[in-house]
């Protein structure tokens, strides 16, 4: 333990840290400062609880992990009659922030689940329930493949997928053009593209969950009126969303397992991956994305699908 000689000695030599035992009086403290941070005497009051209900916290416990004891409670007398009450400003911010819960409404999700393919794209392009309807330019329903059995399902529009109305285009849709090349699958022939969200976020932002939860309600459909026999899921939002799993879920986690999602009366292989904007991203991580799309072609072919590889 250090005295105060040695202490000031190693001060001045500018030897540090000093470390102190906990609980232990630091001895370059001067008496003034040593007053000035003592704690004050604190009365009991009868209207505190008494100090044996009190929250107890061991003496070892650091301060960060110590309890409070409970504030004195606070008696409101109710307002007289007639007169007004007017919310505090603390209190009318925090109504302003409040997000409202996005919810499909009843006669639409009833309309979705029986609709064809072109009356669920009238919905989906109807729709305003949450506020990227009105912010879009937009609505991203599918890219149609003229014969799939396969279907793939992504995330959200971006800014050029909003511009143009069609999944995947962009930087991001053209490394998934070069991922399926690889497999000798043809765009807009051997497999349809869908998104979770019809709509862009504004600003690219992740989806909320209940954003996700309501647009569900049209890939859903859409999947039920495919009968795909295989699902190529790409990005965490397309993967907790079919999987059922919870938003924070990590796709690194999923990857190397064939899951099965039930489309309508029949249950549907998938397999997952990263979404190719993250990939553009984390370049590092193609090696494992190359993985995936060699048991995405060992499923494929479990299911009775395969491709010719086309002439770069």
């Amino acid at each position: 333990m250090l005295d105060t000689a040695r202490s000031r000695i190693w001060e001045a030599m500018q030897i540090g840290p000093q470390w102190l035992l906990r609980d232990t009086e630091d001895p370059l403290l001067d008496e003034m400062t040593k007053k000035r941070l003592a704690p004050a005497l604190v009365r009991e009051t009868p209207a505190q609880a008494p100090a044996a209900a009190r929250p107890f916290a061991p003496a070892s416990a650091s301060p960060a992990s110590r309890v409070a004891p409970p504030r004195t409670p606070v008696t409101h007398r109710a307002p007289r009659a007639g007169a007004a009450t007017h919310p505090t400003a603390g209190a009318a911010r925090a109504a302003d922030n409040v997000i409202p819960i996005v919810s499909m409404p009843e006669a639409t999700a009833a309309a979705a689940k029986t609709a064809d393919w072109e009356t669920l794209r009238g919905l989906a392009d109807a729709c305003r329930v949450c506020p990227m309807g009105s912010t879009r330019q937009h609505m991203v329903f599918a890219e149609e493949g003229r014969e799939a059995r396969f279907v793939i399902v992504g995330e959200a529009p971006g800014g050029e997928e909003d511009f143009q109305g069609i999944p995947f285009v962009g930087k991001s849709g053209q490394l998934l053009t070069a991922m399926l090349n690889v497999l000798g699958i043809e765009r807009r022939k051997d497999v349809t593209i869908l998104n979770v969200l019809k709509c862009r976020p504004p600003g690219n932002r992740n989806p909320k969950p209940d954003e996700v939860a309501a647009c569900s309600v049209f890939l859903r459909r859409q999947l039920e009126i495919l009968q795909p026999d295989v699902l190529f899921l790409m990005g965490r939002f397309a993967v907790t969303s079919l999987l059922n799993l919870p938003p924070d879920s990590s796709i690194g986690r999923t990857r190397g397992t064939i899951y099965e999602v039930r489309v309508g009366a029949k249950m549907v292989p998938a397999v997952t991956t990263y979404h190719p904007s993250y990939l553009l991203r984390r370049p590092e991580e193609k090696a494992k994305a190359w993985e995936d799309l060699v048991l995405l072609k060992q499923t494929l072919a479990r299911a009775g699908i395969t491709f010719e590889k086309k002439d770069a």
